[in-house]
Parts: structure tokens; sequence; C-alpha cells
């Protein structure tokens, strides 16, 4: 049986339940580090007397570096390694984060977001991918939501964390917290991961047999006494010539749009549901709420959408979860003319459309792209997403100047949402069970 038949098909081991406990705190961490400056933004704007326009280059700077890093910089796990790159990229967000709670002054603060931002985007790409490399075919789906909610439940807890730190020691303080969270997570990766099966496949460095046998005793599988045989790779130019072209052109474009859509639809709910609540006639207080339950189901979104694709096909689960998407935005859209209570259902009903299926992109995404390219393409995939996120709230910024309604803003995003289930229904057959090896290995 082929090495990666055998990882698919046999259930998980302690040490790979470890290693998606450990990627789903990393993502928490992410979550917490990405909203840390809209967590101090009031206090840096006093402290250093900052207009509007400079605090919104600060809150964006994080989003910038994250699409960058997505898609230009995510590509070296491909080329040096999945756990090298997840171990660098730990340790620059440490750095950063660390870095900003000595920050004298905005344009310092500017860069070190932009950087951290840079080492955000890389690790979120590498972490789907190696998530999703060291779980099962029949858990997969599952494991990858797990992960994908630690985003949402860091944002949370960050924030509550933070509100404390902040009236007790300054906005400095939740810097300080978001470092020493990302430096413990250090020698848990170094201690814990191994390195990815698929790449040293398709890779092969100088000390692939040793490494592969390592990486399988440690999810206790057995070990080879040779590679198997390499299946010949046509490059191209570049890895990002191999994903944009051939076959996986289509997947990476049809990919790349649900992405854009998603991220768009969850980063404009996400950033303005508390604002238009309160615009709406309700108090500042249920803005707030607003905002806390818009987390809370997005957290159950991604945990139900983790629970019916571990039963049933992950395609045709995330085209229905886009279109129950799509069905939220428009009970929020109606929401804010009732009552309170229901105008904060609508909240946490939104979040759970609009984060369900990225629980779900990310499942499905690894899947369709080979070991020797997969890094790069989740990473262009997930970039893609991000421009999404840049966009949407500015967009909805301009709307708002022009005269649009909550309700009018929210019905914008019903049509892309149904549109990306039609973009998921054309999606083909996964590559992740296509020929990484050509024969199989003799075992012990």
């Amino acid at each position: 049986m082929h090495i990666k038949d055998r990882i698919e098909e046999a259930p998980m081991s302690r040490r790979q339940v470890a290693i998606i406990a450990i990627c789903t705190a990393l993502y928490m961490i992410d979550g917490f580090d990405v909203l840390v400056m809209a967590f101090s933004a009031s206090h840096v704007e006093e402290e250093w007397g900052l207009n509007g326009a400079q605090l919104g280059y600060l809150l964006s700077a994080a989003l910038v570096g994250m699409a960058v890093g997505s898609i230009f910089v995510s590509t070296v796990a491909d080329i040096f390694g999945r756990q090298r790159t997840m171990l660098v990229g730990v340790c620059i967000v440490g750095l950063g984060m660390l870095a900003s709670f000595f920050a004298p002054n905005y344009a310092v603060l500017l860069v070190l977001r932009l950087l951290t931002g840079l080492a955000i985007g890389t690790l979120q790409a590498t972490i789907g991918v190696f998530a999703s490399e060291f779980s099962s075919a029949k858990r997969r789906s599952t494991a990858l939501s797990i992960v994908t909610i630690g985003q949402p439940i860091g944002g949370v807890l960050g924030g509550l964390a933070s509100g404390v730190l902040i009236s007790q020691y300054g906005w400095r303080s939740a810097f300080l917290l978001g470092a020493v969270a990302t430096f413990l997570m250090i020698p848990l990766v170094m201690k814990v991961f191994p390195e990815s099966v698929d790449f040293l496949l398709a890779r092969r460095p100088a000390d692939a047999l040793a490494q592969l046998n390592r990486s399988l005793r440690s999810i206790g599988q057995p070990p080879v006494d040779a590679l198997p045989d390499a299946v010949p790779v046509q490059r191209k130019t570049s890895r990002f010539a191999d994903v944009l072209t051939g076959y996986n052109t289509r997947r990476t474009i049809l990919l790349s749009l649900a992405y854009f859509i998603l991220m768009a639809s969850f980063y404009f709910a996400n950033s303005w549901t508390p604002k238009l609540i309160t615009d709406s006639g309700f108090t500042a207080r249920d803005g707030i709420n607003a905002g806390v339950l818009f987390s809370v189901g997005a957290i159950a979104g991604g945990i139900t959408l983790g629970l019916f694709g571990a039963r049933f096909p992950m395609r045709k689960v995330l085209s229905v979860f886009f279109v129950a998407g799509a069905a939220t935005f428009v009970v929020f859209a109606n929401s804010t003319t009732g009552s309170v209570g229901w105008a904060l259902f609508a909240a946490a009903l939104v979040g759970f459309g609009s984060n369900a299926p990225i629980a779900g992109m990310l499942a499905i995404s690894p899947t369709y792209y080979t070991g020797e390219v997969r890094g790069t393409a989740l990473g262009l995939v997930i970039g893609m997403g991000r421009l999404g996120a840049i966009i949407s709230p500015i967009l909805a910024g301009a709307l708002i100047d022009g005269g649009w309604s909550a309700g009018d803003l929210y019905f914008l995003f019903v049509l892309p949402m149904a549109l990306g289930a039609v973009v998921i229904s054309m999606l083909g057959k996964p590559a992740l069970h296509g020929p990484v090896e050509k024969d199989p290995a003799p075992v012990h």
C-alpha cells in the first residue's frame, strides 16, 4: 500500500491529534494577533494624536501583510518544508508583537504591523496545508473545521483578556500578551511537528529517507527501507506557473473566486455588524453584544460544518452552506427594524452563515493540489480571499457615505454568497489521492 494511502486510511494517532490541537492553538493566537490593533485602536489614537486616516492604515496594515504573505511568501513551505516555515513564522510573529510593545511612534508600529501580517499570512496558509496532510481522509473535514474555528475563538478570548489588560496597564500590554502566547508555541512546534510526508516525497531533500521515517514513526506508521519512485513532474518557470496553468488553472480560478466572495462577505459582516446595529437605533452596548454574538455564531458555524463534512461529501456540504450563508444575510438585513433581541439573534446567525463555509474552504482547498505545490496553491487562494477582506469593508464605508442603509448593504452580499455555491459545484475531483508515489515502498 502507498505511504500516503496508509495515512489516509489509518485512524489518527495521538501525535496527529496533537498536531491538529496545536494548529488550532496557532490559529487562535493568529486570530488575536490580527485583531489586537482593533482592541488597542482608540488608546493608540489618543496617545499619539492620530487622525482617522492614520488609524485606518494601522488597522489595515496587518490585513495587507497577510494578503501579500499568503500569496507570495507562503511558497517557501514548498521549498524549505512545512515544519521549518511554521517555526520561522511563529518566531517572526512573536518578535513582531514584542517589538510592537516597544514601538516608539506611529511609523514604527505601522511597519511592524505590516511585517507581522506577512508572517501571519504565511503561517495561516502553511497551517492549513500541514493540518490537511496529517489528517486521515475520514477525519479531515472535522479536523480542518476545528482548526478554522480557532481564529474566532482567539478573537473572543483575546478581546476579553485585552479589555482587562488595557484598562489596567495600557494598550501595549495587549501586544505583550500576544508575544508571550506566541513564544510559548515555539517549543511545541519544535517538539511535536514532524516534517510533512507529502513535502518529503515531493521535494526529496538530501536526508529525505531519514526524515520520512522519523515522520512516519511519530504518527505510528511503519518506516520504509527506501523512497518510492518519484513521479516525473513537468516543471514550469515557477510554482505559481504550476498552479495557474494546465489542469490546475480551472481549480485555482474557482477556489480563488470562492475564497474572494466568502472572505469579502465575512469581513464585511465582521467589521460592520456592531456599528450597523448601533446606527440602526440600538445602544452602543447592543453593538458590542452583537460583535460578541457574531463570533459565537462563527464558532458554531465552523463546528456544524465539520460535523456535516464528516458524514457527507464536503463539496456538496460546502455548496449548501454557501446558500445557507446567503440566507442569513437576508435575515440580518430585515432584522435592524425589529426588536433588539431579534437583531442580536440575527447577528449570531450571520456569523454562523458567513464563517461556516470558511471552515469548508480550508478543508477542501488543499485536497485539489499535489504536495509539490500545495503550499503555494493554498497561499495564493487564501491570499485572493484576503484581498476580498481588505476591499469589502472599504467598499461598505464608501456606500454608507453614499447613502446606503444597513439593510441595503447586507442584501448586496446575498448574490455573491449564492454564486459561491455555483462555483464550488463546478470543482472536479480532488487531487489529494493523486499520484504522489508511483510504487509502494517496502515496509518492515
